[in-house]
């Protein structure tokens, strides 16, 4: 995004959260749902008492997908409970503060259709991440082939994300992990992690979009290899 464009968008959605949220007799009050929390933009100058629930904390942690009873009940009720394991396998792995959840649109659709199949990284806009990875360095592409073979990686990742660090070869890790294609593994101290691939699901994506996308057509990069 140019400069130009960059500073009219972060205009027009300051002025427009202000008037929505901040001015509006109408209004008690209002949720936003989003990725990532955007800051040092001024999006959110215009309002006030603003709380953000995010994936490294514990409020809300079990409403952010489904618990395993949940998804037990769900697959009792379908008289799909001989697929648990299966289940478990392509779409749990998610966690949100200390608790460990599914993905809720995979596991709704595996219900409606009865086929274990990729639902959700067949419904997002992954060109964010394309674009991040395409001036990758040796170390990103190296962090990427531990993340395959299923073991984890240490990365800071903060609450807050700036745009400027999409320029940053760290920060496709932060976008990765708010975009749901890695998960918090283990908290270690202040804002450092372990991160890691959560589900099979995901392992399928990295497969077929993301291999055939970056990998196969780099002579340095045609030794990766994802574990499926």
């Amino acid at each position: 995004m140019g400069t130009i464009r960059k500073k009219e968008a972060i205009n027009f959605y300051r002025n427009l959260y202000s008037s929505a949220l901040k001015t509006n007799s109408n209004l008690k009050m209002g949720v936003l749902t989003g990725i990532v929390q955007v800051a040092k933009e001024g999006i959110f100058s215009g309002l006030n008492n603003v709380i953000t629930y995010n994936i490294l904390g514990n409020d809300f942690e079990t409403f952010f997908g489904l618990s395993e009873e949940e998804v037990e009940n769900s697959l009792k009720y379908f008289e799909l409970e001989y697929e648990i394991e299966e289940v478990k396998k392509w779409y749990d792995g998610y966690k949100f503060g200390n608790s460990e959840v599914y993905n809720p649109w995979s596991i709704i659709n595996y219900l409606r259709t009865k086929e274990l199949q990729a639902y959700w990284v067949n419904t997002s806009d992954n060109a964010l991440i394309y674009d991040s990875l395409k001036n990758s360095t040796v170390d990103v592409f190296n962090n990427l082939q531990t993340l395959f073979e299923g073991k984890e990686i240490k990365k800071e990742i903060s609450p807050f994300f700036t745009f400027e660090e999409l320029s940053k070869f760290d920060g496709i890790w932060q976008l990765m992990v708010y975009n749901g294609y890695l998960k918090i593994n283990k908290k270690l101290s202040n804002d450092e992690y372990m991160i890691k691939i959560p589900n099979y699901e995901i392992q399928t994506f990295f497969k077929k979009g993301f291999i055939d996308k970056f990998l196969v057509s780099g002579k340095k990069r045609k030794h990766l290899k994802v574990r499926m």
